[in-house]
């Protein structure tokens, strides 16, 4: 592997992270909205992630790390979430999308990177 895989490897999506967006969709997917994925990485090396309708492709939420802080921003929000911690982060975007029928996440992410 070269450097610059390893940079990128870093760079991306954890695993824990991966699975917090799984959980998200599939709350999503429970309350009656359908939801698409995609992701990827920034020319600056930065990850992103965007849920999507698939009958109008109208963004749900777009979710990028940047510098060590996570962003979510979504229509229906009047401000974007931000925070350091991912878990807490999402949790409090999966709160103002569905409200209380959300189960707290028990596992707590680690800081970004």
């Amino acid at each position: 592997m070269y450097l610059a895989d390893v940079r990128a490897t870093q760079r991306d999506w954890s695993k824990h992270e991966l699975a917090l967006f799984h959980r998200a969709v599939g709350l999503l997917w429970e309350a009656g909205l359908s939801v698409e994925t995609d992701g990827g990485i920034t020319d600056e090396g930065e990850p992103w992630f965007v849920f999507c309708n698939p009958d109008s492709c109208d963004v749900i939420a777009h979710f990028a790390r940047i510098g060590g802080t996570y962003v979510i921003c979504a229509p229906a929000f009047n401000d974007a979430l931000t925070g350091r911690n991912f878990a807490d982060l999402m949790e409090r975007f999966l709160q103002r999308s569905l409200g209380a029928r959300v189960a707290p996440i028990v596992s707590r992410s680690t800081p970004a990177a």
